[in-house]
């Protein structure tokens, strides 16, 4: 600026001094404004860089503290590193137990596989939390490379009393990088080494389950030849002494039992699982609870519904950890067979407290033959190594549960009680079962047939366990219904019967299911079957060029479909179900007709979800719908026009549910207006499915479309000679004061028609309630009768005269033999023709 003042300056003294020419003063006015020009360029060049340091700094800075933050927030390894050590040791020892052993049965080898895929889980999760911290460090890293190779921050301004401001900025923060860079340095070596670590574990892991993998198809192909020798061979092959067997699983065993419980070595699946099945049991227990408790309050005679559920009143602590325990077996993430045992250990139980007073004697007998044989077998089937001692006991074993179950069928013929179904084919498909474990065991085929007595005897159980399951669920579900059924909620609208026969068939399919799942874990094909059904459901198949689909998506899509047509049958019960049992108007009723959209919309939402879960492409959704097009073009006009014509029904509401209609030449009650038709409850009980597009289409008297009253017509005749006046007042004093008559419109009374043998009068009347009109019409009629008949009018009924003409000549005698022969009396019967005579 002090530079523009001296060139203005002295341009101006020059002007003074030495004049010029008008010429040389405009050179010079221009030859001033280009040197300003120049100089501001320069201050501009010189400014602008300026800024950019400053802009770097600043950047740096901000980098900086962001970086710190993250490193201050710390990368917490100490339980990584405290658990470390402790997972080496378990590796180690896994790694000794599959090199040592060369005769391990399938159940162990699964323990051992299931064990190690818990500790697999453990590694993957320290693999990811330890990847993720060095992704942050080597982040924070790649900035202080950042920092130090930007070249731009070596360039010092030119201007001096800038620069010691700009050095020591630099300083400072070239300071700050380096103690951020020293940290990082020794996070990043502590996280590798402990990345290190987790990887070799990761590997001997891998290892190991090669090895598992390897010993498991040996035995798979060494169970179908004679690897154990025969059962007369005490000395047979692989056999191991039987002392040597009881100590190494008592010392394994007791090692999966304290991992498996121990919070600190555990997965949290299980934590979690332990909690749920407290939960299950406080939960069904306080349901019982309550229910019970409710229904002696508002129940007057509660002993004779109490007396109704044979387990849950009696029993209801064990009937809640009967329920814990069979979801108990589901509930957790591969825990070990002994703690499976004891869980069916402690189901069986509860059985026998729920059923010694309830089954018949040969069934009692046979849960706890059941039980013991559970016990037993639970006890073989933890041994991880064969001996002879286990061989001869299976065979003790497998005899008794054949002479027990040929018992069971000897006692159940003779027994005339009731059994639950398909005992007796269950009893001897147990027989069979055991049969083929006894022959397996004596050739040699000794894994084989632990795997069949055991998952016999297990599955047994179960089925047991299941069928008690079902019976207390739907107990509950009775006295919860009892007890609410005076209570206006949500439960007092649900018809046990109804809720018995559906919600029972769905029980039992669950059951089976759960079952079947079981029964492929006991035989150790669970991960077979899983394998091969994910690979069936996931492959790919492709149709025509372009378009591919699979299994997975296609079940999918059926289910989720299912689901919504499910949630729209459901509501529309308790719609239906609350109508039946409401009080209210038809006025009020008729509002039932929205169940139509919700459940339109309830299936469009679902088709919608369906098509999003599924994958499929919406493409080939628009090429389906545009087939459907071409479909109903042709052959589906009918069906497409009915579910139009419900949208437009539901929409539009011609006619509701509770209408009163005709169409054609029926009448009824509409009880339900369905997407594609709707029902009709006719007068005589019987029901009209009548299609959507009748309803559109056709011409329908609804008498309640805008109110619910109905005039009635009443024609009464009189003899001639009657008081007109008296009848008219006899007439509208009938129709007058009921309460079932409207008042207004007022009841008339018209003089209609001379007939021939009366006089008629028109009554005219407004019922008050068109679905009373019939009975409110024949009241009116015997009042109207009564009323006549007191005050001495007559009613005509139809006479005929009959006029005789006799013919000139006859006589009256002779015509009435004629008559006679033609109209016999009843007191001379017409002789037959001799034709027909007997």
């Amino acid at each position: 600026m002090p530079l523009f003042l001296l060139f203005t300056a002295t341009d101006c003294y020059g002007q003074r001094v030495k004049p010029k020419t008008h010429r040389s003063v405009r050179d010079s006015l221009r030859r001033s404004v280009l040197q300003r020009d120049s100089l501001l360029r320069t201050f501009k060049r010189s400014d602008t860089s300026l800024n950019a340091f400053l802009q770097k700094i600043e950047y740096y800075n901000s980098l900086y503290n962001q970086d710190y933050s993250t490193y201050s927030q710390g990368f917490d390894t100490t339980e990584i590193s405290e658990k470390l050590p402790a997972m080496e040791r378990r590796m180690t020892v896994m790694t000794r137990l599959i090199a040592n052993d060369q005769s391990s049965t399938l159940g162990y080898l699964f323990t051992i596989r299931d064990m190690v895929s818990h500790f697999g889980d453990d590694l993957d999760s320290w693999q990811n939390e330890l990847a993720g911290d060095n992704d942050k460090l080597n982040k924070i890293r790649g900035n202080i490379t950042e920092f130090k190779k930007d070249s731009t921050l070596h360039i010092l301004p030119s201007d001096t009393s800038l620069r010691s401001k700009y050095l020591s900025q630099i300083n400072l923060i070239q300071q700050k990088w380096a103690r951020l860079d020293t940290g990082i340095r020794k996070s990043l070596i502590r996280i590798g080494l402990l990345q290190n670590r987790v990887t070799a574990q990761d590997l001997l892991l891998l290892d190991i389950n090669d090895q598992i993998d390897i010993k498991i198809h040996d035995f798979t192909v060494r169970s179908l030849t004679n690897e154990y020798g025969y059962i007369w061979e005490r000395n047979g092959r692989n056999v191991v002494p039987f002392d040597t067997v009881v100590h190494k699983t008592d010392r394994l065993n007791a090692h999966l039992l304290k991992y498996f419980f121990d919070p600190k070595t555990t997965s949290h699946i299980n934590i979690v699982s332990h909690i749920a099945a407290i939960v299950v049991f406080i939960i069904f227990f306080g349901w019982i609870y309550t229910s019970r408790k409710k229904l002696i309050r508002v129940k007057d005679h509660y002993q004779s519904t109490l007396e109704q559920p044979h387990y849950i009143v009696k029993h209801a602590i064990i009937s809640s950890l009967l329920i814990a325990t069979i979801l108990g077996l589901y509930l957790y993430d591969q825990p070990p067979f002994i703690f499976l045992e004891i869980l069916l250990v402690v189901m069986m139980a509860c059985i026998g407290v729920l059923i010694k007073t309830v089954w018949p004697a040969p069934l009692f007998r046979l849960w706890a033959g059941g039980f013991m044989l559970l016990v037993l077998y639970g006890i073989t089937n933890l041994f991880i190594q064969v001996s002879y001692f286990d061989r001869i006991f299976l065979l003790i074993l497998s005899a008794a549960s054949i002479i027990a179950g040929i018992s069971f069928l000897q006692q159940s013929k003779n027994s005339g009680e009731g059994y639950p179904a398909h005992t007796q084919l269950v009893v001897k498909l147990f027989i069979i079962c055991h049969a083929i474990a006894f022959i397996l065991n004596i050739i040699g085929r000794f894994s084989l047939a632990k795997i069949i007595g055991v998952t016999t005897v297990f599955n047994l159980c179960l089925g047991f366990g299941f069928y008690l399951f079902i019976q207390v669920l739907m107990e509950s579900l009775f006295l919860q219904l009892e007890a609410n059924k005076i209570a206006n909620n949500f439960s007092s609208y649900v018809d046990f019967k109804i809720l018995q026969n559906k919600f029972k068939n769905v029980l039992v399919k669950l059951a089976v299911i759960l079952w079947l799942v079981k029964l492929a874990e006991n035989l150790d094909i669970d991960d077979y079957i899983y394998e091969k059904a994910g690979d069936f459901l996931s492959h790919q198949y492709k149709v025509g060029t372009a378009t591919t689909f699979t299994f997975g998506s296609i079940a999918i899509f059926i289910v989720v479909l299912w689901v919504s047509i499910i949630v729209s049958r459901v509501i529309s019960y308790f719609y239906d179900y609350a109508e039946q049992q409401s009080t209210a108007t038809s006025d009020a009723r008729k509002n039932k007709t929205s169940i139509l959209l919700i459940r339109l919309s309830i299936f469009s939402i679902g088709f919608i979800a369906a098509i999003g879960l599924s994958g499929i492409p919406m493409t080939e959704v628009t090429i389906v719908i545009g087939a459907l097009g071409v479909g109903i073009g042709f052959g589906l006009q009918n069906i497409v026009n009915n579910l139009v014509s419900g949208v437009i029904l539901a929409f539009e509401k011609p006619v509701q549910v509770g209408d009163i209609i005709e169409v054609g030449n029926r009448s009824g009650t509409i009880k339900e207006i369905g997407i594609r038709a709707s029902k009709i409850e006719a007068g005589d009980g019987s029901e009209l499915i009548v299609p959507n597009g009748d309803l559109i289409s056709q011409h329908v008297i609804n008498w309640t479309l805008s109110n619910n009253n109905r005039r009635v017509e009443l024609i009464v005749g009189v003899a001639y000679g009657s008081d007109i006046t008296k009848v008219e007042e006899i007439l509208k004093k009938i129709v007058r004061g009921r309460d079932d008559i409207m008042q207004t419109p007022p009841p008339l009374v018209f003089l209609h028609n001379f007939s021939d043998s009366s006089v008629d009068f028109r009554l005219l009347f407004w019922a008050s309630d068109i679905a009373k009109w019939v009975s409110l019409k024949s009241d009116v009629m015997s009042e109207v009768y009564t009323e006549f008949a007191k005050q001495g009018i007559e009613i005509p009924h139809p006479k005929r005269d009959i006029q005789v003409f006799f013919p000139e000549g006859g006589t009256p005698g002779a015509q009435n033999a004629e008559i006679k022969e033609i109209f016999p009396s009843k007191k001379t019967p017409k002789k037959s023709p001799p034709d027909q005579a007997g």
